[in-house]
């Protein structure tokens, strides 16, 4: 994976990221959320993109304040946002009306592995898991494109040594550095 990165002289460089990626160390949010709308793409297509959505902290108008809340519901009635749920760090499931939201700080997409509230975080994990054994199961003795893409994508989620745990698909070895050679 390449990434731009910012150096020690302020310019920008591509940066190689490897194992450490997918390791969960190397990169911790794919990417922020910049309102209802970008929460709603990420739960929507999840299962396509990976990741979890989690805000730092979610306050109610009646001061109540869940820190490390992971989002996993946005329900919409016509077209217009009317709740969002989410599970809070001792495993309970929250639905509140979109009224009743006083602030959600720092709402971010990060990996699985990422995650800060670590009651979701095992259960992510382990439906990440579950996923990729049974994906392996029903693609045993061929290795297609789509195949491998959505294996790269579930453990670029959890990680590589957790992938390795639970599966053995030989492309999963982190590659080497390739030079680029420029002919002309």
């Amino acid at each position: 994976m390449i990434i731009i990165g910012k150096g020690n002289d302020n310019h920008y460089h591509l940066k190689r990221i490897h194992e450490s990626c997918a390791t969960g160390k190397g990169i911790p949010m794919r990417y922020q959320i910049n309102g209802y709308t970008d929460m709603h793409t990420v739960i929507s297509n999840e299962r396509k993109i990976g990741g979890a959505l989690e805000a730092s902290m979610i306050r109610l108008r009646s001061g109540e304040e869940f820190k490390n809340a992971v989002i996993t519901r946005l329900e919409m009635s016509d077209a217009q946002f009317c709740s969002l749920g989410f599970f809070t760090e001792d495993c309970k499931r929250v639905i509140v009306h979109i009224n009743d939201i006083s602030m959600i700080m720092d709402a971010n997409h990060v990996n699985v592995s990422d995650l800060q509230n670590p009651c979701m975080r095992e259960k992510k994990v382990e439906e990440r898991i579950k996923h990729l054994k049974r994906l392996c199961e029903l693609n045993e003795g061929s290795c297609t494109v789509p195949f491998r893409e959505e294996v790269m994508m579930l453990v670029e989620d959890i990680g590589l040594d957790v992938a390795r745990q639970h599966v053995d698909v030989p492309f999963l070895v982190a590659e080497k550095e390739s030079k680029v050679v420029r002919i002309a």
